[in-house]
């Protein structure tokens, strides 16, 4: 009996539907063709006729259906191929041949903890907003840490990602949300004032200690201690921090008492800190007492799915009443912008297109970045069209279009054969080089422009452009020397 045929005699037997895919091509058209909540989980079986294969279709599911559960069927057990199967996202990863009362008490188990969570990660939905993917991906796994309050989780993603806000949605919908909320910017403080802020001190323990002060490590209680950009932490303040979290005791400093440590910890940081850790400039084990689960935080890069949405959201919240729309030339040019400073800088441009705008649509030269000059011509800045009109011919629209065409054709013919960092290298040789291209040509040859445009100063697109071993560089005339 082939493999697809048994499991599916195995499972209707317990009163699973069951949709058979010959293919990777059919589970993909399937997959892109059906509604989110028709299938509650799948099974790949890693020897399935592709493309796409065993991978490749992994994470074509996670990127779809990032909540559902997907378990890989092998006939090898390789802790290689398992653990790249999980860091892809699979649920489960099982030997052939698997027993009956094996792949059973997987799928229910893994389907009861889904549906266990489904209340939770629509009440994250409530607060942070977005619809795609690579957030929905986030949103699961914090949902899975609420219950746990005694857990650590460490938020990872660049800045203005909203880590906080994830953090501090663990917080009011956990077990802990009647007590304090303590978010602390350790990269904000004064390495001198950092120690004073986290344990506090006692009257006369150092010079300008004038009374004694209560520490973020006792105001949080029975509540939530949040560092932000942990990485920071000076070395000696990061053993410290450790026995804290070891012994659950502090004390203040010039204090003699002990004082117990009973709020949940969560930290944050835009650095890799699992590499800091191997080099020594971050003590691994204040790094695995801080990480008992790490997740990443995507920024606006992987979900521009969301950017339509997060605009909207905040005119909402910012308009105050006025009757204010974007004009279509203005949600194009931020559709292509970068937004190198994520949901954080999106959220400042809206309010201050709003401050800027003194009529009913916000017009591309409401935009107050410079940034964004490099996006603008003078039709989109004069022409007030409104979102519901059709573009012109001559809307501002980035070439990107055929870049991701360009790109695979610019990677060498045996590309999935090669180890995974040979791929990378090449697929970021290839993608930089056609990426600053199409850039440098859209704007004229302005490198100013072209280097605003990327989200890098002149000097870096410059190396870059040679790196990539592009043609020298011309300057224009209204460039002007850098």
């Amino acid at each position: 009996m082939h493999d697809a045929d048994r499991f599916r005699a195995l499972l209707a037997s317990e009163e699973f539907e069951i949709v058979r895919c010959e293919s990777g091509a059919v589970a993909e058209g399937i997959l892109s063709r059906s509604p989110q909540e028709e299938f509650a989980a799948a099974i790949i079986l890693w020897e399935i006729p592709g493309p796409p294969f065993g991978f490749s279709l992994l994470v074509q599911c996670r990127q779809m259906w990032p909540a559902m559960p997907v378990v890989i069927v092998s006939g090898m057990l390789d802790a290689r191929l398992a653990t790249r199967a999980f860091q892809l996202g699979a649920s489960d990863f099982l030997e052939k041949p698997v027993e009956s009362g094996r792949v059973k008490s997987c799928l229910k188990a893994l389907l009861a903890k889904h549906d266990s969570f489904s209340p939770l990660v629509d009440a994250l939905r409530r607060k942070i907003i977005g619809e795609s993917p690579a957030l929905l991906t986030a949103l699961k796994q914090t949902a899975k840490l609420i219950p746990h309050s005694d857990s650590r989780p460490l938020f990872i993603g660049e800045s203005g990602t909203g880590k906080e806000l994830f953090a501090q949605a663990i917080h009011e919908l956990g077990a802990r949300a009647k007590s304090p909320w303590v978010p602390v910017n350790v990269g904000a403080l004064p390495p001198t004032l950092i120690e004073s802020a986290l344990f506090g001190h006692e009257k006369g323990s150092f010079t300008g200690a004038l009374g004694r002060r209560i520490g973020c490590l006792e105001e949080a209680q029975d509540g939530t201690l949040f560092l932000d950009e942990i990485g920071e932490l000076e070395m000696s303040l990061q053993v410290k921090l450790l026995r804290v979290i070891q012994e659950r005791q502090f004390r203040r400093i010039g204090g003699e008492q002990d004082l117990q440590f009973r709020a949940r910890l969560v930290c944050a940081t835009n650095r890799n800190l699992a590499q800091a850790a191997l080099q020594g400039t971050f003590r691994q084990d204040l790094f695995h007492r801080i990480a008992e689960k790490t997740i990443h935080i995507p920024p606006l890069s992987e979900r521009k799915g969301d950017v339509d949405v997060l605009l909207h959201h905040f005119l909402d919240a910012y308009r105050d009443g006025r009757q204010v729309s974007f004009a279509r030339e203005t949600l194009t040019i931020l559709r292509s912008y970068p937004f190198p400073g994520n949901v954080r800088e999106l959220q400042n441009l809206v309010k201050g297109a709003l401050i800027d705008c003194d009529g009913e649509t916000i017009l591309p030269r409401h935009l107050p970045f410079p940034n964004m000059a490099a996006f603008l011509s003078p039709e989109t800045e004069t022409e007030p069209a409104r979102e519901d009109t059709p573009p012109p011919e001559n809307a501002v629209a980035p070439a990107y279009q055929q870049l991701i065409g360009e790109v695979m054709q610019a990677l060498p013919p045996n590309w999935l054969q090669l180890p995974y960092r040979e791929t990378a290298r090449a697929f970021e040789s290839a993608f930089d080089r056609i990426y600053l291209r199409h850039l440098y040509d859209r704007l004229h040859g302005n490198i100013t422009r072209s280097a605003a445009a990327a989200g890098v100063d002149t000097k870096t697109f410059r190396k870059r452009w040679k790196e990539c071993g592009l043609p020298p560089l011309g300057m224009r005339e209204d460039e002007g020397e850098e």
